[in-house]
């Protein structure tokens, strides 16, 4: 949240702007950090306000305010569409980073271990609350056996537990209601097709004194579904991957663009050109190959279809928060 926060503010600033930011109200304790550290800096009063509330009232003031020229919003595709219609009449400026349902295709000549390390990063990192952690990966007929192994083993060793424990890679999620969505959605695929690790197959967590009434959910791995179960098609936000087969590329291609949602995606091959090809055809913002998560400032950033409108980034950001004008003068 801190990051989603300062990544919006400080091209804001730097263009000149004064900033009226609204943290999620389910994070607002890093946000009013960050006001003791503008404080601190000697950031001018006035120039960044940060105000705290939920969406339904904090937020739709700012939005619908007429003073308000320009948003800039990360969070759900549902609050997106309210956010659209609110500025509608005002014809305000607009930049939206939404959800994903985001794929990785595993080719069979991807690196195995390479790739298997990194997807336990892209899928549970931070729980699965990333937008653009990993949630569906497909995987090429000829080696999907050794790969869902392998995959189900190494989400196995993930340890759940205090975040205080250098060794802990998965946490507590945000709020009771999410984690029950998560568990309805680990049920689903218990339905759809089968559960091979994790909730309700693996023994119960135990936690340390004081967590044990925490928001925590087990690193779930998910076969068997069909492209059309809910859990292929919406966005979950937890630590759950589900994992599918594939033959051609054609094929896989098809089926990872077949959702509403077009943020990010990866895909693993040692062939460079297999690897443009596919790259291309995604219907993603963000395409990773042979590794996840990595950034640079001046790259683009946003997403395809249901994912959002507009780019954020160094470029993108500076011409968001800024006008061009056209002088001309006659001497």
């Amino acid at each position: 949240p801190l990051y989603l926060l300062t990544f919006k503010i400080a091209p804001a600033l730097a263009a000149g702007n004064t900033v009226v930011a609204k943290p999620s109200e389910m994070t607002s304790v890093t946000a009013w950090l960050m006001c003791k550290v503008f404080q601190e800096a000697g950031l001018p009063a006035g120039v960044c306000n940060m105000v705290f509330g939920t969406g339904a009232t904090t937020g739709q003031a700012l939005t619908s305010h007429p003073d308000v020229p320009v948003i800039s919003f990360t969070g759900g595709t549902a609050t997106a569409e309210v956010i659209r219609r609110t500025i509608a009449p005002f014809n305000k400026k607009v930049s939206l980073e939404l959800g994903g349902k985001n794929p990785s295709v595993v080719f069979a000549d991807a690196n195995l271990d390479d790739c298997i390390a990194t997807h336990m990063r892209s899928c549970f990192a931070n729980q699965g609350e990333i937008c653009l952690c990993t949630s569906r990966v497909f995987v090429q007929d000829t080696i999907y056996d050794e790969f869902v192994e392998k995959f189900v083993a190494a989400t196995r060793k993930l340890k759940v537990g205090s975040p205080k424990s250098a060794d802990t890679k998965i946490g507590a999620l945000i709020s009771s209601e999410h984690r029950d969505k998560v568990k309805s959605y680990i049920e689903i695929g218990r339905q759809d097709g089968r559960v091979l690790c994790g909730e309700g197959v693996d023994a119960p967590v135990e936690l340390p004194a004081g967590l044990q009434k925490g928001y925590y959910v087990q690193p779930t791995v998910i076969v068997d579904c069909a492209d059309s179960s809910r859990c292929m098609q919406e966005e979950i936000f937890g630590p759950v991957a589900c994992i599918s087969k594939f033959h051609s590329q054609e094929e896989v291609v098809e089926r990872a663009n077949d959702v509403k949602y077009g943020l990010a995606a990866c895909v693993w091959s040692r062939d460079i050109s297999r690897v443009h090809s596919v790259a291309h055809d995604l219907q993603a913002g963000t395409v990773w190959t042979n590794c996840w998560m990595v950034r640079d400032l001046n790259m683009p950033f946003g997403g395809m279809k249901a994912s959002g409108t507009g780019r954020e980034g160094f470029k993108d950001s500076m011409d968001f928060f800024t006008e061009s004008k056209t002088v001309c003068i006659k001497m």
